[in-house]
């Protein structure tokens, strides 16, 4: 008897904060799951590969023949000082990848680029799909001129263009925001740098993000952008009394004018009006107080 169908996919960026989670949930409902790593493969369903090297990315293509595509690889932390990485990665390496798969002419199902809320720069206010893009930065910028190059592929490939705002969970890295707090109330530190505590922001949790990447994959949304958000959003401040509550530490705060932005807008929050209307009831969020318990504990 023949082995029963099974939903290949690729996930480029597979050894990466998303990727991570990304793959433990796909294998864990039934997916064969592949990716590619800039790192050392450690396991035998990873391929080490650059995606800036096409004739690399080809022959890993060419051997998964994934139904589904999930593209997480990108330069993501905002403030690198790499700019040429950052454009090359996050613009040449997407079409790399878009051309593999016209090229191989493979029976791809649904094809989900990771973009970005950085888009949308300091727009005030809850953000929808319709507002004309404003990024203030590289990485922000990068990602816009992705998503503006793609468009050109959605008479080939069913193209779902994701922009996720905030979130984090176990295993980001320090260099973040919010991993950076949780370790200092791990290690009861007696003080922490941060700059404004009163800006409110999304913080969601990366495996919530992670089922609604799966669920767009499976429905019949394409050829389009979507939010990936709640619509939640939370101070500095709040955070800080939410993990004194959870750990009974008390944590003193220097603000440190260099981390504070010029300009900063107080609220940034996405519209979930589209995504909801895409993926209806099905959406199901962790509370930002089970996010930080989790990163405590693990």
């Amino acid at each position: 008897m023949e082995e029963p169908f099974k939903k290949t996919v690729l996930i480029t960026g597979i050894g990466g904060f998303t990727g991570v989670h990304l793959e433990a949930e796909m294998t864990k409902i039934g997916y064969r799951v592949f990716g590619t790593t800039n790192s050392i493969a450690l396991k035998e369903n990873h391929y080490q590969c650059d995606i800036l090297n096409k004739e690399c990315l080809l022959k890993v293509v060419s051997i998964v023949k994934p139904n589904f595509i999930i593209h997480l690889a990108a330069i993501s932390f905002v403030a690198s000082k790499d700019v040429t990485a950052i454009y090359n990665t996050n613009i040449l390496g997407t079409l790399n990848l878009l051309e593999c798969l016209d090229e191989l002419k493979l029976d791809i199902k649904k094809v989900l680029l990771a973009s970005s809320a950085a888009i949308y720069g300091n727009i005030e206010g809850v953000l929808n799909e319709s507002l004309c893009p404003k990024p203030v930065n590289h990485y922000g910028n990068s990602k816009l001129v992705m998503e503006n190059m793609v468009a050109s592929y959605y008479n080939k490939f069913e193209i779902i263009i994701a922009r996720p705002f905030n979130y984090t969970g176990i295993g980001q890295n320090n260099s973040f925001l919010i991993p950076k707090i949780v370790q200092h109330f791990r290690e009861k530190n007696s003080t922490i740098k941060l700059g404004n505590l009163h800006t409110f922001r999304e913080y969601n949790n990366v495996s919530s993000f992670s089922e609604i990447y799966i669920k767009l994959l499976n429905s019949s949304f394409h050829s389009d952008k979507v939010n990936i958000c709640s619509g939640s959003t939370y101070s500095i401040g709040e955070i800080l009394g939410m993990l004194e509550k959870i750990t009974g530490h008390y944590l003193k705060v220097e603000v440190n004018p260099l981390f504070i932005r010029k300009n900063e807008i107080v609220e940034l929050k996405g519209s979930t009006d589209k995504l909801f209307n895409i993926l209806g009831g099905s959406i199901k969020f962790k509370t930002l107080e089970t996010t930080l318990s989790e990163m405590l504990t693990n």
